[in-house]
């Protein structure tokens, strides 16, 4: 029966993948192998661009946004907590998090991408620099949003030196975020039970402190993208590696308001209105494109376009949004066009959750033909 850990893998990957992606050869001389999954085609991204990357940086910045918390309350930047209240706070915090790491490492016994152990799940830097960068938002966020950003900023840093630096898997880092989310979460929900009223700053709770409200407010969003590639193409063009057989995908992403409005409506939770949103969305990713043969090469894009959104409550809206930009690697450099749709949950802590459909033309030479690809996947931002 498969362990819990190892279900939530099976979640996050692709299904219907029974080939075997090799991952590498253990130090025994084994060579270790993998079905082809969503971990696989977002590693392969890494392989392919910079196969020697060992720049340590992330045992370092992980720490950044935990020095920051008592830094700025010490240089007099109003908090959500006074000391005694926050310590408390960061102590069920760090308790938390840091036994579902040490706890789900030692029960699930994955194997890392390098194959250095079987400690790879859940990402434990991760784990350590989101908890950091969610205790810095809790504290801070309500005051400055940009601390937020700084905080996440290097949280999300840290995630991607783990993966460029071949120690997790792209799963690793995702559950590693979640988990110290939750966490914070917990841990600052059990630090209120308990301190009830006492030990809460003046300027925090005479703040008027907002949720999600796009009829009346314009929101900016800052995403980072995760998507499975699926190419179109006949069947014996796929298995003769022709035509690529499937890719990864990872972006940045940030969307900044135009317009809102508002439009009638009698939907339950809609609260009588679907507020309809409208801005410029601009993207710059890379992406894996893996032959059936197991070659593999990068297309990287940057794109640009509107995007629309229906609001039917303050936690769900829909979105639709055309992209137009350049798609390049090293054969040349080509046009890219896009057409998505996703669902966005509006969670707490200024967090949108997104599930995204994709249908993307590309080309990488003036004169080639486009390729054409559906991309499915997910997207994590902050919105403030």
């Amino acid at each position: 029966m498969k362990r819990i850990g190892l279900i939530v893998l099976l979640l996050l990957a692709c299904c219907g993948a029974r080939a075997q992606y090799v991952a590498g050869t253990r130090a025994d001389g084994s060579v270790a192998t993998v079905p082809y999954s969503f971990d696989t085609d977002i590693r392969a991204i890494r392989q392919n661009a910079f196969p020697n990357f060992a720049n340590p940086y992330g045992d370092y910045i992980q720490y950044a946004p935990l020095a920051l918390v008592p830094i700025l309350k010490a240089c007099g930047v109003p908090t959500r907590n006074h000391w005694g209240r926050m310590a408390s706070a960061a102590a069920f915090c760090t308790l938390f998090s840091g036994g579902a790491s040490w706890g789900l490492k030692h029960w699930v016994h994955r194997e890392r991408p390098n194959l250095a152990d079987d400690r790879s799940f859940p990402s434990g830097h991760t784990i350590l620099a989101f908890s950091a960068a969610h205790v810095l938002h809790k504290e801070y966020g309500w005051y400055s949003p940009w601390i937020s950003v700084a905080g996440y900023t290097v949280a999300l840093s840290t995630a991607v030196q783990r993966m460029a630096t071949d120690s997790h898997w792209m799963s690793d880092t995702f559950a590693g975020a979640a988990l110290a989310i939750g966490c914070v979460e917990l841990g600052y929900f059990l630090n209120d039970l308990i301190w009830r009223d006492k030990g809460r700053c003046k300027k925090f709770n005479e703040h008027a402190h907002y949720h999600y409200e796009p009829e009346a407010h314009d929101y900016y969003t800052i995403e980072w993208v995760c998507g499975r590639r699926f190419m179109c193409g006949t069947q014996d063009n796929i298995e003769q590696s022709v035509t690529p057989w499937r890719g990864g995908y990872v972006a940045l992403q940030a969307e900044l308001p135009w317009t809102r409005g508002a439009l009638g409506s009698t939907m339950p939770g809609a609260e009588g209105t679907i507020a309809m949103n409208s801005g410029i969305k601009t993207r710059l990713g890379a992406g894996s494109l893996t032959h059936k043969d197991g070659s593999s090469y990068n297309t990287y894009n940057m794109m640009v376009g509107g995007y629309w959104t229906l609001a039917f409550t303050d936690w769900f809206e829909a979105e639709a949004y055309p992209m137009l930009g350049a798609a390049w690697n090293g054969q040349g450099v080509g046009l890219d066009a896009d057409l998505g749709l996703s669902a966005n949950f509006i969670t707490g802590g200024a967090f949108k959750l997104k599930l995204f459909a994709e249908f993307e033309a590309f080309k990488t030479q003036k004169n080639s033909p486009f390729r054409a690809s559906f991309l499915l996947g997910y997207s994590a931002g902050f919105y403030f």
